[in-house]
């Protein structure tokens, strides 16, 4: 289907650039912090590319408008952008992938070996679509 070749070719463009934007602001950053640099958005004139690693090298990312601060509360659901990907992360997918039995390390999407675990075979989809629509900057 040419529509999810197109889809996936984005989505290897955008851990392109995620991975490349980390090298470099881990090459830029002094060396004698305590902490690593992280990078957290990219902003550009027609969107904003929010980004949350875990400690594993799981990236999560979410495109918002421009006009939406990644670290101001968003309306009145008082959760900044950043809060928003740390939930789905903690309280998402961690509930909804990692702890269902039929996960099985590095065999997401199920293109894996038989028995390979599908995220669409969890309710990670659903809790996420509900979540995502219950933030007043979501569309």
């Amino acid at each position: 289907n040419e529509e999810e070749e197109q889809l996936s070719e984005q989505r290897k463009l955008i851990y392109g650039m995620l991975f490349s934007l980390r090298e470099l602001v881990g090459n830029v950053s002094p060396e004698d912090e305590a902490k690593p640099a992280v990078l957290h958005s990219v902003r550009t004139g027609a969107n904003t590319l929010h980004n949350f690693e875990t400690a594993s090298g799981l990236r999560i990312a979410m495109f918002t408008s421009p006009d939406i601060p990644e670290g101001t509360t968003l309306g009145s659901s008082a959760v900044t952008v950043r809060d928003a990907l740390i939930h789905i992360y903690t309280e998402i997918w961690v509930d909804s992938v990692i702890r269902s039995p039929l996960y099985r390390p590095n065999c997401l999407g199920g293109s894996g070996p038989p028995g390979s675990f599908s995220i669409k075979s969890t309710p990670f989809e659903r809790r996420l679509d509900t979540y995502l629509a219950s933030m007043t900057w979501y569309r």
